[in-house]
């Protein structure tokens, strides 16, 4: 009898040291492997504000030249005084989805910002394109260009700029190669395309850029150039050829798919399409998990760079609209409403409100803005904004 009970102690004693073991090593895999997503709720109006906020820190930060605050450290209360031209395209563009989205208020503002870059214009033999002098002209420029001024034609009804596009657009078309890739620069001195320099990104832009071509060009041949780029892009040819081990989660290319819509798009691109929706998901679902504070940052790191966040969160938002008429892709439509609606509470939560900015050394420099640890910069507002109006455009529709 003494032995049976000597027994079932001890099992007793190896089941609760399991059970413990189990449990300590669960909660240690849900908070250090895959620690839980926070995802704020947010209405609609919450998040259309915050985009009209960063709206706000855009053209308050503009100068009466067209230039941006290019960026800001609230630690040292210091204005970066470094510029990127591209940027200031991306920045410009968001302003014009801005007012695309409804908020008119801020089309002077985009109209300025343009100013600063048709002011840099510059001509050879057939193209046109922006750079400052003895600069090198750089390929996302061209496609923020045309694609600010495609989204100011829609939204005004004025075609003044038409031939500027056609102009910009033949630059792109001398950068692009036989297989599709399209160089990054231009040098003023060799006057030729910089050979072997390729932009991550970049070639998203100018292909997003022939596609809004094509829309408004339709009989002029625009779309040759960009079905050529967009399979370059899709096949995996772009890795290959410039070096990248990794496939890129290009939300430019997002955009592009979008514009050419359902009956341009064969299987590939389809596909390709859904594999981007999958990159941007993973992005997204990843900084749900950060939360800021001291242990999860040892597991996640410090809650990423808006401007990193917002790059998933407006690919995701192209892609769901372009998911919205495309059979292909219906399937993944609530998986996306849930990530974006996701994003926007995140972010919505880490904008600077009135009563933080209040107690900053430069207040204009941080209402309204995103900060990664104590630094923005105006490419943060910018892909934040196109992600939120995303997200808002999608609510809203789930909403009725």
């Amino acid at each position: 009898m003494l032995a049976e009970i000597v027994s079932s102690a001890i099992v007793r004693s190896v089941l609760v040291r399991h059970l413990a073991v189990w449990l300590v090593g669960g909660a240690l895999l849900r908070i250090a492997v895959v620690p839980p997503e926070t995802c704020p709720g947010v209405t609609p109006d919450e998040v259309r504000a915050a985009a009209v906020a960063a709206g706000d820190w855009l053209e308050r930060n503009l100068d009466s030249d067209g230039r941006f605050a290019y960026g800001y450290d609230r630690a040292t209360d210091a204005v970066n005084p470094g510029y990127n031209i591209v940027r200031h395209a991306g920045a410009m563009n968001s302003l014009y989805q801005l007012v695309g989205a409804g908020e008119a208020r801020f089309l002077p503002a985009a109209d300025r910002a343009l100013g600063y870059l048709l002011e840099r214009r510059f001509d050879h033999e057939d193209w046109a394109m922006i750079a400052g002098p003895g600069r090198r002209a750089r390929l996302g420029v061209a496609g923020f260009l045309i694609v600010g001024l495609a989204e100011r034609r829609e939204l005004t009804g004025e075609q003044d700029h038409d031939d500027l596009m056609r102009a910009v657009g033949r630059f792109i078309l001398a950068q692009q190669e036989p297989d599709g890739s399209i160089r990054a620069f231009w040098d003023p001195v060799t006057k030729a395309p910089s050979p072997g320099e390729y932009g991550p990104f970049a070639t998203g832009e100018a292909v997003w850029a022939l596609v809004e071509l094509d829309k408004m060009f339709p009989a002029e041949g625009w779309w040759d150039a960009a079905d050529k780029t967009l399979h370059y892009l899709a096949d995996g040819s772009r890795e290959s050829t410039e070096g990248h081990l990794l496939r890129l989660p290009d939300h430019w290319a997002a955009y592009a798919l979008e514009a050419a819509g359902t009956d341009r798009l064969d299987d590939e691109l389809a596909g390709y399409a859904r594999r981007l929706a999958g990159y941007f998901s993973i992005r997204l679902r990843f900084e749900a998990q950060r939360t800021g504070s001291p242990l999860n940052i040892l597991v996640r790191g410090f809650p990423g760079p808006p401007s990193g966040v917002g790059t998933a969160a407006e690919g995701m938002a192209a892609l769901y609209r372009l998911a919205e008429t495309d059979s292909r892709l219906s399937d993944l439509g609530a998986g996306m409403m849930e990530r974006m609606a996701c994003t926007a509470g995140m972010m919505v939560q880490r904008q600077v409100g009135e009563a933080e900015a209040a107690e900053e050394p430069a207040p204009g420099l941080a209402l309204g803005a995103w900060f990664y640890r104590s630094y923005t910069q105006v490419d943060d507002q910018q892909h934040v904004i196109s992600g939120l109006l995303g997200a808002d455009h999608a609510m809203r529709e789930m909403d009725q």
